[in-house]
């Protein structure tokens, strides 16, 4: 049952970027699910709970690393916002940034993955993560998001105000304040003036959702 559950969410998160390019053979979410299953099989516990590993390598064989030739970057992307989904599903945390590395050996046959899951430490800084991929370091000066090309983070939308919200680095992490935007600016679904954040609330400012995450 949970298996299932992380394969359709990894369905769902790979349909719009490679449901129509690959029609068979190796497919994006046979190499996700293979990265999930290693990052559960190493976790670790800690006293801020459990700690999934952040940076993953995938071997590929010389054919199917062929058919992604092209496609890598958003490959990489992808696989990288599957480790993020994943660990904010199961309440996993990291000491650094996720980073996917993929590589080519020569022994694997068509078909076969080979994945390491290892922890590499970084400095715990804050990022402000948009899931148009976009993502922004959050400290004490206060982010701006709006849509005035002079905002630290911009979206072009009619239903962003030119200085929508703000988000800034606490003493215990991160908050958001709206700049008394007309269409709001709403956490879990709730509409907010100000409040601090956990790396699973969900932001929603205009069409774009955010998140915080502490690598």
């Amino acid at each position: 049952m949970v298996l299932r559950a992380v394969e359709n969410r990894l369905e769902r998160l790979f349909e719009r970027t490679f449901s129509r390019s690959f029609k068979s053979g190796l497919q994006p979410v046979e190499i996700g699910a293979r990265i999930v299953r290693e990052i559960d099989l190493t976790r670790q516990l800690s006293t801020d709970g459990p700690l999934a590993a952040n940076d993953v390598r995938v071997w590929l064989g010389p054919h199917d690393a062929a058919r992604f030739d092209g496609f890598q970057s958003e490959l990489v992307r992808e696989l990288e916002e599957t480790v993020r989904q994943h660990a904010l599903a199961e309440g996993y945390n990291f000491v650094g940034p996720v980073a996917i590395h993929v590589f080519i050996d020569d022994d694997l046959h068509v078909g076969d993955v080979a994945v390491e899951a290892t922890f590499v430490g970084g400095d715990r800084e804050p990022r402000l993560l948009l899931d148009d991929g976009r993502s922004f370091v959050v400290s004490e000066r206060p982010l701006v998001v709006g849509r005035s090309p002079a905002a630290g983070v911009v979206i072009n939308d009619v239903n962003v105000s030119r200085q929508h919200a703000e988000f800034w680095r606490t003493t215990e992490g991160v908050a958001v304040r709206d700049l008394q935007s007309t269409n709001g600016t709403f956490v879990n679904g709730h509409r907010v003036s100000a409040v601090s954040l956990s790396p699973r609330d969900d932001v929603t400012i205009g069409p774009i959702h955010l998140r915080i995450e502490l690598v």
